[in-house]
């Protein structure tokens, strides 16, 4: 097995990367696929706050990346039907992480599963970076609001420097304000919508459960706008690219065929007149 890896980006902290990342492994899992998500935050980890895991003192990547564990050791099954590996939550084993191990133990895990998800750290220091550079491609979370607009234009920048491209948005808290349609936002972003995702109560009732969405309430809003990005995904053979086909009995790469089958972002950038940082503002 040879997984793809992709990280959920974002410049600031509460956009909804976690949950993002949390809800697309368990809508990207109901296909049959192996699906893992590493939390790559090392400083500020919440997953095991988000799911209903029983790490009790046990291996975390805090472990992983001191040398004291192999990956698997620090990986738990998650309601829902994918795997994670949670980080600790004390500063004393984020001091001892090294990042340096960081891409053996993705590679580790991509020869055991189909998609493994980073959800990785808010800013652009170097507990993001090193994350995101191990990563195939990336996926951009924000919210609608201007300044997380702003800030995830910068993100780009560094997942292309990363060499993990952003392959599109994720947009969460959609339709709320006045801020600009969903498609709109992308097209400054000059990248694709993958989906947006409104606000929706199913989302804190989920986590309060120790749940994702998508498996406690799987008919809610919230829900079903993350199964249509991970549809979205699915269709897109540079990010993850693997279908079931039942005459192989397993997963392959999507080929050159399907290279088409996604738009290009459209060309927004500056076509409204960009600022001097290069950002074009979307509520303007």
């Amino acid at each position: 097995m040879d997984g793809r890896v992709l990280a959920v980006v974002g410049a600031k902290g509460g956009v909804g990367k976690t949950t993002t990342s949390l809800n697309l492994a368990a809508a990207l899992a109901e296909d049959g696929r192996a699906v893992a998500v590493v939390e790559a935050d090392l400083a500020m980890a919440n997953a095991v706050d988000f799911l209903d895991i029983r790490v009790n003192g046990g291996r975390t990547l805090h472990d992983v990346l001191a040398g004291g564990a192999g990956v698997s050791d620090a990986t738990y099954p998650a309601p829902g039907g994918f795997d994670v590996v949670p980080s600790g939550v004390d500063l004393d084993g984020f001091v001892q992480s090294d990042l340096d191990r960081f891409p053996s133990a993705m590679e580790a895990l991509k020869a055991r599963y189909d998609a493994v998800l980073v959800d990785t750290a808010a800013g652009v220091s170097r507990e993001t970076v090193v994350p995101m550079s191990g990563a195939d491609a990336s996926v951009l979370v924000s919210t609608p609001r201007v300044a997380s607009i702003r800030d995830a234009s910068k993100t780009m920048t560094v997942a292309d420097r990363a060499d993990a491209p952003v392959g599109g948005v994720v947009l969460t808290k959609s339709g709320t304000g006045r801020s600009p349609p969903a498609d709109r936002i992308a097209g400054f972003l000059d990248t694709e919508l993958l989906g947006h995702v409104p606000h929706d109560e199913a989302i804190p009732k989920a986590q309060d459960a120790g749940q994702a969405a998508v498996s406690y309430r799987p008919h809610s809003d919230a829900a079903t706008a993350y199964r249509e990005v991970a549809a979205a995904l699915r269709k897109r053979p540079d990010m993850l690219g693997m279908t079931v086909t039942a005459d192989t009995g397993g997963f392959r790469f999507g080929g050159d065929d399907d290279a088409g089958a996604f738009a290009d972002g459209g060309s927004g950038r500056g076509a409204d007149g960009a600022g001097a940082d290069g950002f074009t503002n979307p509520f303007g």
